[in-house]
Order: structure tokens, then sequence, then C-alpha cells
């Protein structure tokens, strides 16, 4: 892969149209690289002069997050959730919190995320924009359908910030990604549970029906479903 040229747009409308040339590919924090490549020569549209970073607080619970905001940021912010801020924190090593972003995160799925399973269970909606179109997209179909549509800019997400809620992980250390990972939150409308380590991306899941998950060198398939089930009955008790 080569880089034929750099762009900086300084409005979410020039990064629109920029993202629209063949082979453009969105830098958010440059900590991962997310995406299907289908150009053996790509067009960088850095994103860091835009004004997406930052917390704005909504109607009721509503929280919403730039999508430029710092996993540093996020990990420091005032009203985000606890279980969010720690997950921000355990996202990236302290190196490099200061440079990923939340709107990287979210674009790349990574399947080991707590961050995007601690989002899932505060109910995400994740804004996406295009030329034509604003979108608010649930958190839980944007992983499912990545990569993000072609020519689209991840601009914010919202979360519901009320209800308790709690993460239970096991990882070979302390300061490992965790191998799997349960989220649980208290709503109005009930309990949310999302898994990491057990699908392509972190997924919600309904109690008692966890997927059955692949393996590899940290753990077989089997040892990750069982792992899955005993995170899931500490979290829902936590919560309860």
């Amino acid at each position: 892969m080569t880089t034929t040229a750099y762009w900086r747009p300084s409005s979410v409308a020039q990064a629109l149209e920029l993202l629209e040339r063949p082979g453009a590919v969105a830098l958010a924090g440059g900590t991962r690289l997310g995406g299907e490549r289908t150009h053996e020569e790509v067009e960088v549209v850095d994103l860091q002069a835009l004004d997406l970073a930052g917390f704005r607080a909504g109607a009721g619970d509503e929280l919403t997050i730039g999508a430029m905001t710092t996993l540093q940021h996020l990990a420091d912010g005032d009203g985000v959730p606890d279980v969010v801020r720690e997950a921000a924190r355990r996202e990236h090593p302290s190196t490099l919190r200061a440079q990923g972003t939340v709107g990287g995160c979210l674009a790349t799925g990574h399947p080991e995320s707590e961050l995007l399973a601690a989002l899932l269970v505060h109910e995400a909606v994740v804004h996406l924009r295009t030329r034509e179109t604003t979108e608010a997209v649930p958190l839980a179909q944007v992983l499912a359908d990545l990569p993000l549509p072609a020519a689209s800019l991840l601009t914010a997400v919202t979360i519901r910030t009320s209800g308790p809620a709690a993460v239970f992980r096991t990882a070979r250390t302390p300061a490992d990604r965790a191998i799997v990972a349960a989220a649980a939150r208290a709503s109005d409308g009930g309990r949310l549970l999302a898994l990491t380590g057990v699908a392509a991306t972190p997924v919600l899941v309904e109690p008692g029906a966890v997927p059955d998950p692949p393996g590899d060198f940290r753990g077989a398939g089997d040892y990750r479903r069982a792992l899955a089930e005993v995170l899931l009955a500490r979290a829902v008790e936590a919560i309860a």
C-alpha cells in the first residue's frame, strides 16, 4: 500500500468531499488500521483539525462524545460512567491513550475491546454523516456492518449514563487485553449484557445465549464460552 496524497481538512464538509476520492482513507488517532483496503494507492484524510472532540450533555441522561475525543480525555471525563472511563484506560497503554480516539476505536471494532462492550451496554448510538445524509445508528448495528460505508464520517457517539454497570474480565495478566470480558448494565428497560472475545466484534447478548466463539493461542472456543458464562453471571449479580 502506497500513500499518494495527504489531506488535512478543516471542516466536516471538506473531509466528506475528500473521502469520496478513490482510495481515500480516514486517519483519526493513527493507532489502528481499520476498514477494507481495495486500493494499492491511498490518499490519507487526516481528521485531527476537525472540531469533533469533547463532551455534550443532552436531554436526561444522554451524553454525546465527539469522535475525535482521545481515550485519555474519555478516561478523565467528568460525567462519563465509571465503567466507560475504566474501559478507556484499558484500551491502550498510557503512551497511546493521548493519541487513540473514540472514533478510531468504533471504526475498527476490535473483538477484545472492553470500551466497545461498555459503550454497548450504555445504549450507544453512533452518528454517521455523508454529504447527503446524517444518521444515528445503534452501535451494535455499526459493529455488525463494519467496515464503515465508503465516504462516510463517524462524528460522535451518544450514550446513556444512568443505571448501575459492571465489567468483569479474565486476562493472562492484569495489564493484558482480556481473553473474555463481560459488561452489564441495569436500565429502565431491563438489563443489557455485552461480551468481548467471543465474536468478530464485541456483541450484545441475551442471558443464556452466549455465542460459540472461535479459539486461538490464548484459549480454545469451549474455554472462552465457559469464561463468558461465568463472567456474565458475576456482572449480572453486581448490578442486581
